[in-house]
């Protein structure tokens, strides 16, 4: 019999793997700090609610954890009625969530007293990618802890990679954002470049889609670029600067020099101080074009 399995954070991405760990035979419960994203998730999936995360962590033998800070993951895990007050001895935590390694190496210290194990294992994909369980996860821990939950990650991906020790998984998390923080702001350039020298933007983003520069990434943000109606947002400016924070952190720990990732954070922090937080990050373009607006009027 397959293993209890427990998910915690069930956002866009969240809900999405949860049901994938159901669908694959894992006996699973689930919290969510809202409980109708956890009531619609169980219906769906015939998963058993958690009132609380201790009621959670007191029924299973893995559990997965999916959040959007450093801080909300403290709170499930130390608030009152949290994870730490009912962890079984053994239990394997799967820390997905994008918080950076030193929020990770701090939690596999509290984490170590109960006699629990911690692996750090973001990933990275699309909200499609999730729902087709074809997302790439990173691994950071022990060979050991990751054979046993090798089966479950493979339940929600199509590629798990060990990276190396704890701490990895959540770096390479925030390597990989680098990188796509510089497709968005380098997408949202040509687009606006082409714009403003008489090019339709539709004209311009299927040059750009069938270029050599056509990422994966051009081909699933196009609806956003093109500011369809009715695209939720698939992640938020403000949620951008948070990582572009932690990467500078992390950068500045292992002595990297990244340029573009401070080009990029200036320019995300730019828009967010023109009311645009909450917006995607798709968003950057409709920023570009006030500025070049503006600068077309000076």
């Amino acid at each position: 019999m397959k293993p209890t399995v427990g998910f915690l954070g069930l956002g866009a991405m969240g809900s999405l793997m949860a049901a994938n760990l159901a669908r694959a035979g894992f006996p699973l419960w689930i919290y969510n700090r809202t409980r109708g994203k956890a009531d619609a998730v169980a219906m769906e999936t015939g998963a058993r609610v958690a009132s609380s995360p201790a009621e959670l962590a007191g029924n299973v033998r893995a559990l997965f954890t999916m959040v959007s800070a450093a801080r909300a993951l403290d709170d499930l895990y130390f608030a009152t009625h949290g994870l730490a007050e009912s962890l079984k001895p053994g239990t394997i935590c799967v820390e997905m969530s994008t918080v950076g390694p030193r929020a990770v190496i701090e939690l596999e210290r509290k984490l170590s007293t109960l006699g629990c194990h911690l692996i750090d294992a973001p990933v990275s994909g699309s909200i499609a990618l999730a729902r087709q369980a074809r997302l790439t996860v990173m691994v950071g821990g022990s060979a050991e802890d990751l054979a046993f939950v090798r089966p479950m990650l493979n339940a929600v991906a199509e590629s798990v990679f060990h990276v190396g020790a704890l701490g990895t998984g959540a770096t390479m998390k925030l390597a990989v954002n680098t990188i796509i923080f510089g497709l968005n702001q380098a997408l949202a350039e040509g687009l606006v470049f082409a714009e403003c020298a008489g090019i339709s933007r539709k004209t311009a983003y299927d040059v750009i889609e069938n270029s050599a520069v056509a990422a994966p990434f051009v081909h699933y943000r196009r609806d956003a670029f093109l500011e369809k109606q009715n695209i939720p947002v698939g992640f938020s400016l403000h949620l951008a600067q948070k990582d572009l924070q932690l990467i500078e952190t992390a950068g500045r720990a292992c002595s990297a020099f990244l340029p573009q990732m401070a080009l990029n954070c200036k320019v995300i922090t730019d828009a967010i101080a023109d009311g645009r937080g909450a917006e995607d990050v798709s968003a950057v373009a409709n920023h570009l074009r006030k500025v070049s607006l503006e600068k077309k009027r000076d």
